[in-house]
């Protein structure tokens, strides 16, 4: 446990010394502070105090910002060539992939929690349903550890990080948003087959205040099969 927040803090550290985590912060900040400004009628008399017009879009938002934070997590080790030096060291690839994770995650929760002004203003001026609020950034913080377990993969099988970016975002992307508006226009078993994969869908449950168990479970299932995925990869790589 020691070597894994070891190597949590080193790559934390480089986060936060390189201008892209600065940037994918001021972004998402501006992106959710826009959504606010542009849904400010929302939050007229009478109506419910919800942060579910904010964040509506948050997972496609997430396509693009997550793989940018974790782009250079392995994609950086191979480029600069500390990948041999890391894999001589005496720690497993699951540590190092372990570590990398964390600090990834880490980062995405101080950026999600530059948005908890929006909930606490909510308090000041309004009413707000705090079983809601807490359903929602239970489903903010279930896509970070998704797309960044994914993101990772990506990462872990080029060297260059513009590429990775892109194996990364590209099929995040395409599954968000093709999968969400297959499920709004087909029907029967194949809506249902296609709602399975919904990830605009299960977060929209989050975002009503709904916390289901298989949306749970979709979401950390799928983020333990990409670190999976990204621990052989490096394996793989050690051997080479």
């Amino acid at each position: 446990m020691r070597t894994t927040c070891a190597i949590m803090q080193r790559e934390l550290l480089s986060l936060f010394c390189s201008p892209i985590g600065y940037i994918v912060l001021a972004g998402f900040w501006l992106v959710t502070g826009a959504m606010a400004v542009f849904n400010a009628d929302a939050f007229g008399p009478g109506k419910p105090a919800t942060l579910r017009d904010i964040f509506m879009w948050t997972p496609f938002v997430l396509t693009i910002i997550i793989p940018a934070m974790s782009m250079r997590t392995i994609s950086e080790e191979y480029r600069s060539g500390t990948f041999e030096t890391l894999m001589t060291a005496p720690v497993s690839d699951g540590q190092v992939v372990l570590g990398k994770f964390l600090a990834t995650l880490v980062f995405y929760g101080m950026m999600i929690a530059g948005t908890l002004i929006y909930p606490i203003l909510m308090e000041v001026f309004g009413n707000p349903d705090w079983g809601e609020v807490l359903a929602l950034y239970v489903g903010l913080i279930l896509l970070g550890v998704t797309f960044t377990a994914f993101s990772m993969f990506a990462s872990s099988l080029t060297r260059d990080q513009a590429v990775a970016w892109i194996l990364g975002a590209m099929p995040l992307m395409l599954l968000v948003l093709s999968v969400y508006n297959l499920a709004r226009v087909l029907e029967g078993w194949q809506r249902e087959v296609i709602q399975q994969v919904n990830i605009m869908g299960r977060f929209s449950a989050f975002a009503r205040g709904q916390l289901a168990t298989d949306d749970v479970v979709f979401f950390l299932a799928s983020a333990a099969l990409f670190l999976f995925l990204t621990v052989k990869v490096v394996e793989s790589r050690r051997w080479r």
